[in-house]
């Protein structure tokens, strides 16, 4: 037996305080634990908690139990029955198990869980409550959930949760190989921006789709979005509402023609960091080159820490003049003519001026062999 509840956690995203719905698993035997925050507390959210609870722990509950929550209990069949909503439905059929739910007004009928909520988020979130995103706040969740899980228990004669959860494990149903799928499929139209509108949010997609009709599916904390059963895009879903998610990589085309709008662009703001920083430094005068920088690194599906590590060696040698075609000069190249043997300034400005000409002269493998002479 293992019983569900919702609570309320406010953390820090950002730096802006957001308040997220906790969903834990409690076991009624064990005292096992398991929690994750979502951004709302429905049925989606619902469907996913029990999802990836059930496929950490690599099995399901024979039995469930739930207070009488919206997202479970569909209606009231006299005083006593009650009717399961098409979500726990769906969930039960699927890994098999049953479930039950309180009386009315009756926590105590699942108090391991009852008690576990408000103790799980005091030790987590009184120590330490401000992340990058929810995806860390998550991560720091589990991480206290399993330090918990290996605390010996009085109650159990200092045995811990861990331990008993091993004799509890064998009993589990087996889970099936493939997570229960709880995502919301829709057709969506993309818009004159390139955008689909998803909970009052605008996500890009690639600027080909402009004025057509994608499928895209929603889970409580990304979408995907496909196009005749091929993917196109991810976006990790907004935890605010009026916002633009855009990636700059959907606009290369229309980039290249009006070049001097990527500085002051949405698309630029929205891109990571190091990116912000690598236009700053080194493509703010030229953004044209940022654009075919961009467009060859999605061509030829290079990382951006690939990028960045030809950029740091190129930095070494002649960091005033950094373009887009030493970078991929370097990168279509086997060996690397830029690896610094001294730290000599006048080697330096050789290996700079070694390259400058190894790009101009087609027989560049002659110039290679006489970087030692130089």
């Amino acid at each position: 037996v293992c019983e569900f509840d919702w609570g309320i956690a406010k953390v820090f995203i950002g730096g802006k305080l957001r308040s997220f719905h906790q969903a834990l698993f409690t076991s009624a035997y064990s005292n096992y634990r398991y929690s994750i925050l979502f951004c709302k507390e429905d049925t989606q959210s619902f469907q996913e908690a029990h999802a990836r609870f059930f496929e950490y722990i690599g099995g399901a509950y024979r039995t469930l139990v739930y207070d009488n929550m919206k997202i479970a209990v569909g209606k009231f069949v006299g005083r006593r029955e009650k009717e399961a909503t098409k979500g726990l439905l769906g969930l039960s059929m699927y890994y098999n198990f049953a479930y039950r739910f309180c009386n009315v007004r009756a926590g105590n009928e699942k108090g391991h869980v009852e008690k576990s909520v408000g103790y799980v988020r005091q030790k987590a979130f009184s120590k330490k409550d401000s992340f990058d995103s929810l995806e860390e706040a998550n991560a720091y969740l589990l991480s206290v959930c399993e330090k918990l899980n290996n605390k010996p228990q009085t109650a159990n004669k200092n045995r811990t949760a861990d331990e008993l959860f091993k004799e509890e494990k064998e009993y589990l149903l087996p889970a099936p190989v493939v997570p229960f799928e709880s995502s919301i499929v829709t057709e969506l139209r993309v818009d004159k921006y390139s955008t689909i509108t998803v909970d009052r949010c605008h996500y890009s997609v690639p600027e080909e789709y402009t004025g057509k009709f994608i499928t895209a599916r929603i889970y409580a904390g990304e979408i995907v979005c496909y196009s005749d059963d091929k993917h196109i895009c991810i976006h990790k879903k907004s935890l605010g509402l009026d916002e633009w998610l855009i990636d700059i990589n959907h606009y290369i085309k229309t980039l290249k023609r009006k070049p001097g709008a990527v500085e002051n662009s949405v698309a630029l703001r929205r891109m990571r960091q190091e990116y912000k920083e690598l236009f700053q430094k080194h493509f703010s005068e030229t953004p044209k080159d940022f654009i075919n920088l961009l467009g060859y690194q999605k061509e030829q599906k290079i990382s951006l820490s690939q990028v960045l590590d030809v950029v740091l060696k190129l930095e070494q040698v002649c960091p005033q003049d950094i373009s887009t075609d030493k970078i991929i000069a370097i990168m279509q190249r086997k060996d690397d003519i830029l690896s610094p043997e001294s730290n000599s300034q006048d080697d330096d400005r050789a290996r700079c001026q070694l390259f400058e000409l190894s790009r101009l002269i087609p027989q560049q493998h002659k110039l290679t062999a006489k970087r030692g002479v130089l």
